[in-house]
């Protein structure tokens, strides 16, 4: 073993040093162009060359392979960018001689393209994304050849065996393919053909997942789904890809890998930074942002992410700033999503707490925000003036005084048995907890729980976001509701504005 040359590698700077590995392992030269030549008896020349080169230089190799990823794994404390060229170059060189030689190794699968993944990490302390991803993508055309299962035309990874997984493989492809997503995010990549095969092989990558131990799983899982929320943001932001499918696709993936991770506390905060992205969008795209955020709401409501007393606070909170930004967006995203919620709020309306409640509350507000927005735009169907307008909104004012009625009665604030006169079945659904059989100590209990005042406050500022356009709406076309001829016409709607508002001023004052 040329022990000067290793000293060399453990010196701090030792510029000029790839010239002499190269020199040093010109031997490898020999046996390259053998392995090219088809002559009958190459195969046998091809043997004993190997196992020669094995017997003389592996010492070398393995030494080398040794020293070198440590000393690049600390960019900070390495030296010029000229030398660490010199150490990948070396480094490439001495994983192609210990592959060449490989069939004369007494060693696991795969153990050559471990030792690349080792360099693809190091690659990555020194943020050569490019390099990385390349180097990545050279591993699972590796692996894969070389694998017993037989890939698709479209597949990227081998398809995992059936029965028992070599657990060893497993990690290998899944650190490749965690890696390759964290170059797509890292090295903000603008091809659409780049988050596609991102898609793919997260795809492909799921099964390989669970072969796995849960920390492993866990660790490797974590830095996934971090760098595709990365990807997720730089596609509605900083790059807005126009493939609306693409974009779609890439959001949905990310959701899903967000709701199947094992630490739940950043879905939230990734959810809240998404919508924020998607509102972003120009308006001409607003049947993309309406289908995302109503998949954002389905998976966080149904992918078990919506715990009662334990995080439903930030579902309510999402669903809070999106009816805010929904008003900016237009009439039919405002009509969808409010719909959307009132069947999310189905779904949870077993479940004694106000939460349904006011996930109802904000979707009545968005289904009047609709019908104001359309008449704003004058639209032939809302023509005819403020009067039209309130006979239009019938049966949502009616169904928001019978829905402020049951929140009213959990609270024990300002309740009024306004809801007994609504006529349609939706009082079975929201008024089971406008009971007279409620006393004022029971109410007072179910919301003096830890979340209770959470709870509250969260119902106050559901009131003034529908409080606002009614008064509003009150204040600016007073003139035409109180001489208009037809004005009698909608006193109903008018009683119905006014439990609006005087509940949402008794909520004020109770919170206090």
């Amino acid at each position: 073993m040329d022990t000067s040359l290793i000293s060399k590698l453990e010196a701090s700077d030792s510029v000029g040093i790839s010239s002499l590995f190269s020199h040093h392992l010109r031997s490898f030269s020999d046996l390259k162009n053998l392995k090219k030549t088809k002559k009958a008896t190459s195969s046998k020349d091809e043997q004993s060359l190997a196992r020669s080169l094995a017997k003389s230089f592996l010492p070398f190799l393995n030494t080398s392979l040794s020293i070198i990823p440590k000393r690049l794994a600390e960019p900070s404390k390495f030296g010029s960018e000229q030398l660490a060229v010199e150490f990948f170059d070396i480094y490439r060189l001495c994983l192609d001689c210990l592959e060449s030689i490989s069939s004369q190794l007494d060693c696991k699968p795969h153990t050559v393209q471990a030792q690349r993944v080792r360099m693809v990490h190091c690659l990555e302390a020194w943020a050569r994304w490019k390099e990385a991803k390349e180097e990545s993508l050279r591993i699972l055309e590796s692996v894969s050849s070389g694998a017993k299962s037989a890939k698709s035309k479209r597949s990227l990874l081998p398809v995992i065996g059936e029965g028992s997984a070599d657990k060893s493989l497993g990690l290998l492809i899944v650190e490749i393919v965690v890696t390759l997503v964290k170059c797509a995010s890292m090295d903000q990549s603008k091809g659409c053909e780049d988050f596609r095969r991102v898609l793919l092989l997260v795809e492909e990558a799921r099964p390989w997942f669970r072969v796995l131990d849960a920390n492993t799983y866990e660790k490797l899982h974590r830095v996934l789904v971090s760098h595709l929320g990365r990807c997720t943001l730089l596609i509605f932001g900083e790059f807005t890809i126009v493939d609306d499918d693409l974009a779609r696709d890439f959001c949905f993936t990310t959701i899903g890998e967000h709701a199947k991770s094992i630490t739940k506390d950043q879905i939230y905060k990734f959810a809240r930074r998404l919508c924020s992205s998607l509102f972003a969008l120009q308006d001409s795209r607003s049947a993309l942002i309406t289908d995302i955020l109503i998949g954002v709401m389905d998976s966080l409501a149904h992918d078990g992410k919506v715990e009662i007393e334990i995080n439903a606070m930030e579902f309510v909170e999402l669903v809070a700033y999106c009816a805010n930004k929904c008003q900016a967006k237009g009439p039919d995203i405002c009509n969808a999503i409010g719909v959307h919620l009132n069947k999310i709020a189905d779904d949870f309306n077993q479940v004694k707490t106000p939460f349904c409640l006011i996930l109802r509350v904000y979707a009545k507000g968005l289904l009047f925000m609709h019908f104001k927005l359309k008449s704003r735009c004058n639209d032939r169907t809302s023509s005819g003036g403020v009067i039209k307008f309130l006979c239009d909104s019938a049966d949502i004012l009616k169904n928001l005084s019978c829905l402020l009625c049951s929140l009213g009665s959990y609270f024990h604030v300002g309740c009024q048995n306004s809801c007994a006169s609504s006529s349609d079945d939706f009082k079975d659904a929201i008024c089971l907890l406008c009971s007279p059989c409620i006393s004022h100590n029971e109410a007072r209990t179910r919301w003096n729980h830890k979340d209770g005042k959470a709870y509250l406050m969260s119902y106050l500022t559901a009131l003034k976001y529908i409080c606002l356009p009614l008064a509003e709406l009150v204040n600016s076309e007073k003139k035409e509701i109180i001489i208009g001829s037809e004005a009698a016409a909608v006193s109903s709607q008018l009683s119905d504005i006014q439990v609006v508002l005087d509940q949402f001023c008794d909520v004020f004052t109770f919170s206090k």
